[in-house]
């Protein structure tokens, strides 16, 4: 079968959506800037960034690639990045750093709002930094992983290859060119650890901006001396800094962080946490809320990732969750096609649905596997697309077909845990019956899921969100695909290719660059020129970039082939100059 989801030229571009780690404003980048210096020091990772000057926007310096986009769009920013003088940051036009001031966030995602926020207080060591250090700062490119973050990813995350499930020392006598992967045995130590607020690390455990290791503004590893950890001594306190906000002592950092990674696939890891921030209005407690409450629910809860990796096959040759394999082989859904905006589809025709053919858990399972798998259709860095559009069918619908549990579950989820997902949702030909159900149903939606819903009622109406040759035919359009369920047998129980020299290759390259991108974050973070910023905010990019390439090639080694692996339609090694 040809892969119906050719290159799109029309569509939008990663450059052409608003609220990407490639069109962020000033304010956005740092408010995404303070994301990440939060989730940086709650998990451990060393960051030179007071703890109490985090919780100031004027502590961050924007990127000039992000203040030429408020330029180019003509976009008022709140001069955030203007800090790249001395002067700059005693500057009354540039900054307060006294009272407070009131920020109006939100003018591309809803209404706006204004938010009043403390300004930093005048002794900040961070803002004095700013003003001493700027024009001193060189960028120092990370092209290896940094010993002491890869000892706390390995070592204290047990996050590395070592530590996987698919891990076995004879892979590494297999033939493969580790190119400029290094070991990883040269990093780790056993004596690694890692606990929360006020235990130290082993003796130069502590890697801050430039402590001896040509990271510094000039090279001399100075950072912020007295408490918190920053020192530039050979000894240093890193820790769990759970204290920042409430939410922090919640949550097990090991769960949080060991999810946050197994999601990362298709997604740019940068781009997967914005639609948190997006979805939270730019409030970042609330975002950082949102996403823990998501990577438990994850953990604990409904095994998204484990689910994925298993698909559909096992379940129907080993009839080890009936409810699942039922709701696949009535046919009664499948992804095909794109909408004008290039969101793949999800089809469900309602009529086909009956409560009774699995139990809402089983029905909970194939919701979740539905969203991974569509998700794996995404290709957000090739053409921009991001979302994806659910249509749902309803001829035929009647009160049989109404499952209130499946219905609010589907509400729920893509609220708080899929946010910024939808495209539309397209709700057709529902028949007046269909009112009784929608009076219930409205008051489960979230207004911003609501604002995805659309209802047509012919064939014209389709034509509005969707081109001819992707309407099936028994619609109007030109689509004669029939969904016929691809049938699983005993070589779909396991994934295609057996762990190799390449596999475990690849699997040393993703944490080779996972702790790069850990580690090119925190400079970004805690830069303080707004050019040196720019490139570490551009090799971001890059490296979120390569992320998604190196998951397209090992996806073969650890991914069971679900249906539309099957059926052709997931296609997930593809050329990267494609």
């Amino acid at each position: 079968m040809s892969n119906p989801y050719p290159k799109p030229p029309k569509y939008p571009t990663p450059q052409s959506l608003p609220g990407r780690l490639h069109t962020l404003s000033a304010d956005q980048e740092i408010k995404f800037k303070q994301t990440w210096a939060y989730l940086l020091k709650y998990y451990g990772y060393p960051i030179d960034f007071p703890d109490e000057d985090v919780q100031y926007k004027e502590c961050f310096v924007a990127s000039t690639i992000t203040q030429m986009y408020d330029n180019e769009n003509g976009m008022a920013s709140t001069a955030l990045g203007r800090s790249n003088t001395r002067n700059s940051v005693n500057s009354s036009n540039s900054r307060s750093t006294v009272g407070s001031k009131k920020l109006k966030l939100g003018g591309m995602f809803g209404k706006k709002k204004e938010v009043e926020e403390k300004a930093a207080p005048v002794e900040s060591a961070r803002l004095r930094k700013i003003q001493t250090q700027s024009s001193m700062e060189r960028y120092n490119q990370v092209t290896q992983p940094d010993p002491k973050i890869m000892a706390i990813y390995s070592n204290y995350y047990k996050q590395t290859f070592e530590h996987s499930r698919w891990y076995d020392d004879s892979l590494d006598d297999d033939t493969y060119d580790d190119g400029d992967n290094l070991s990883l045995e040269r990093f780790v130590t056993a004596s690694t650890s890692l606990t929360d607020y006020g235990e130290v690390y082993p003796t130069g455990s502590k890697a801050g901006n430039g402590n001896g290791n040509g990271h510094g503004y000039n090279g001399n590893g100075n950072g912020y001396n007295g408490n918190n950890g920053y020192s530039n001594s050979g000894s240093s306190t890193s820790v769990h800094h759970k204290n920042l906000f409430p939410l922090f002592s919640e949550y097990d950092p090991k769960t949080l962080h060991k999810t946050t990674f197994n999601c990362v696939s298709v997604d740019h890891i940068d781009n997967l946490l914005l639609r948190f921030v997006r979805a939270r209005k730019w409030d970042i407690e609330k975002a950082i809320g949102m996403m823990s409450k998501t990577l438990q629910w994850r953990a604990t809860e409904y095994p998204a990732y484990d689910w994925t990796l298993e698909g559909d096959s096992t379940s129907y040759v080993n009839g080890s969750c009936p409810g699942l394999t039922k709701n696949f082989t009535t046919s009664k859904c499948y992804l095909r096609g794109t909408d004008k905006e290039g969101h793949p589809i999800f089809i469900f025709k309602a009529k086909k649905h009956l409560i009774g053919d699995s139990p809402l858990a089983d029905t909970q399972r194939f919701a979740v596997l539905t969203i991974e798998w569509t998700k794996l259709l995404l290709q957000e860095n090739i053409d921009g697309v991001d979302q994806c559009t659910v249509f749902f069918d309803l001829s035929g619908f009647s009160l049989k077909n109404a499952d209130y549990g499946a219905i609010k579950f589907l509400a729920e989820i893509f609220e708080a845990h899929y946010p910024e997902t939808l495209g539309f949702i397209l709700i057709h030909n529902a028949p007046w019956i269909f009112s009784t159900v929608w009076n219930i149903v409205k008051n489960w939606l979230d207004p911003v899921v609501a604002s995805k819903i659309r209802f047509t009622k012919d064939y014209k109406d389709l034509t509005k969100f969707i081109e001819p040759h992707y309407i099936p035919d028994y619609l109007g359009g030109q689509d004669n695909f029939n969904a016929p369920y691809p049938i699983p047998t005993e070589k779909h129980t396991v994934p295609p290719r057996r762990p190799d020299g390449e596999f475990a290759r690849l699997m040393k390259e993703r944490d080779d660059l996972f702790v790069q991108f850990i580690e090119t974050t925190q400079r970004w973070v805690e830069s303080v020129n707004p050019e040196v910023s720019s490139k570490y905010l551009q090799d971001k990019m890059k490296l979120g970039t390569d992320l998604i390439w190196n998951y397209r090639q090992l996806d073969k080694y650890i991914r069971n082939p679900g249906m539309y692996d099957r059926n052709g339609t997931l296609i997930m090694e593809i050329p990267r100059n494609y």
